[in-house]
């Protein structure tokens, strides 16, 4: 048996909350019991039997059961396979009147972490349940750092499973032993200076600097101070001499983001100093020489602009030795799930908060969402419904902001312009995969809301291209 369930439900490190302790005994003054004995330390979860059980569990998350040997619809033994079958991780704490011997060596073969004889003592039960909760804390946080360790050995946060970014790592991997000069493209928010300092982290400039400059922040008067440095008494208001970012970036790299927005006169001189490795201060004359290795990146076609005349040729291609191309989040929709449970797991550790997961339907909108903003906009979601979310809820398709695919439906967000009929398709493609996804798929269900046959509702979603993902 798998855990399709669990692919959705994304937990975070348990040392991060309460641990979830369910208790299964058909007893009620044995589950009162136990609820106030553990109850300042553990969030409690009851059941009476193994359906409600297993319901709970598949509910999630829950990291302990203490499961009673005797239920009244199920054997204890077979609960506990079916618990490990749902999900191995799970700890199981048999609890049984009878001290048979037999018993507990089968319930351990079977997985479980203990059995306890009824009645049990309180304090052997705390000390039990504390030994595996600890051992669960440890073995969290060990796969965190793990997860952290490989993430700075490789790309940092750039997680993907997609062949397009799969190939850029492989560019990443060969450039990075190189010196020459990159220019990374694609729309905002694809990642740019992610890529960049991952070229940076594992190159043979690593651990030197690595110095960011956003071109279209800074003034356009100001920026080649900004860059260069400059004398004192260099223009009015230099009362000090500064040392500009590639004096700073010396040895190590530094990284152009929007250098469309560079004025012709300063293009000039980035050209000098990627020709030459060498430039002036504002105001003075000494030769400042600097081993760098410039990155650039823009979200504009720069051949455009070379063409209106905006960007020197030259420049251009001196900055292109070596081109990486970002493609858009839509055209990697296989990282979706991916980013969201590593921007879960970032912003819950940010928040202190324990966020159990989201759901699958509203996976399924997040996934078909165009998403404009690209990863910058998927990641100040996921901070936004982490923020609003209760702690220990489950983020679900009705948390979703009202108006977030209105502009997907009026084509606003790739810009295109759309006749009527086109819009009116959109706006129908969008309208059945919103209750297509309230309903978990279920065509009938979604028929009925929408008030239409089901024949008309498969009709419609094989002319508009509609296919679960």
């Amino acid at each position: 048996m798998g855990q399709p369930a669990r692919n959705f439900i994304l937990k975070t490190v348990v040392g991060m909350r309460r641990p979830v302790i369910l208790v299964v005994d058909d007893e009620q003054p044995v589950r009162e019991m136990l609820q106030v004995l553990l109850r300042d330390k553990y969030m409690i979860v009851a059941a009476r039997d193994g359906k409600s059980a297993l319901e709970a569990i598949r509910s999630g998350p829950v990291d302990l059961v203490l499961l009673d040997v005797n239920l009244p619809d199920t054997d204890g033994i077979r609960l506990l396979e079916k618990i490990k079958e749902f999900d191995n991780e799970i700890g199981v704490v048999m609890l049984s009147a009878s001290d048979s011997a037999q018993q507990a060596v089968a319930s351990l073969r079977k997985g479980a972490y203990d059995y306890i004889t009824k009645p049990f003592d309180d304090e052997d039960l705390l000390l039990t349940i504390k030994r595996y909760t600890d051992k669960l804390t440890l073995k969290s946080e060990v796969d965190y750092l793990k997860e952290e360790l490989r993430n700075k050995n490789g790309y940092g946060e750039i997680i993907s499973k997609s062949p397009k970014m799969r190939a850029i790592f492989d560019l990443i991997q060969k450039v990075s032993i190189t010196s020459s000069s990159i220019l990374i493209t694609g729309e905002s928010g694809t990642g740019k200076e992610l890529v960049a300092r991952a070229v940076q982290s594992i190159g043979s400039r690593k651990g030197k600097p690595f110095v960011a400059v956003n071109c279209g922040a800074v003034p356009a008067e100001l920026m080649e101070s900004e860059l260069f440095g400059h004398e004192r008494g260099a223009f009015t208001g230099a009362h000090t001499k500064k040392i500009g970012k590639f004096e700073y970036a010396d040895g190590g790299t530094i990284f152009l983001d929007e250098v469309a927005t560079l004025p012709m006169h300063l293009q000039i001189k980035l050209l000098r100093v990627l020709q030459e490795k060498s430039f002036e201060r504002v105001g003075g004359n000494i030769l400042i020489k600097v081993d760098i290795r410039v990155m650039a990146a823009t979200n504009v076609d720069l051949e455009k602009e070379v063409r209106k005349g905006n960007f020197r040729e030259d420049l251009y291609y001196r900055l292109k030795v070596v081109p990486i191309e970002l493609p858009p989040l839509r055209e990697r929709k296989e990282d979706i799930p991916l980013l969201i449970q590593h921007f879960l797991k970032k912003h819950g550790r940010k928040c202190n908060k324990f966020v159990p997961g989201i759901s699958s339907d509203a996976i399924n909108a997040l996934v078909n969402y165009s998403w404009p903003g690209n990863i910058r906009e998927l990641e100040n979601l996921i901070e936004r419904l982490v923020v609003l979310a209760r702690e220990g809820q489950e983020i679900n398709y009705n948390d979703l902001p009202v108006g977030m695919f209105c502009a997907d439906i009026e084509g606003l967000s790739t810009g295109e312009q759309k006749d009527f009929r086109d819009a009116l398709k959109s706006f129908e493609r969008h309208y059945i995969i919103g209750i297509l996804n309230k309903t978990n798929w279920n065509r009938i269900e979604a028929a009925k809301e929408m008030k239409m046959h089901r024949n008309t509702l498969l009709a419609k979603m094989k002319d508009l291209g509609i296919k679960e993902s």
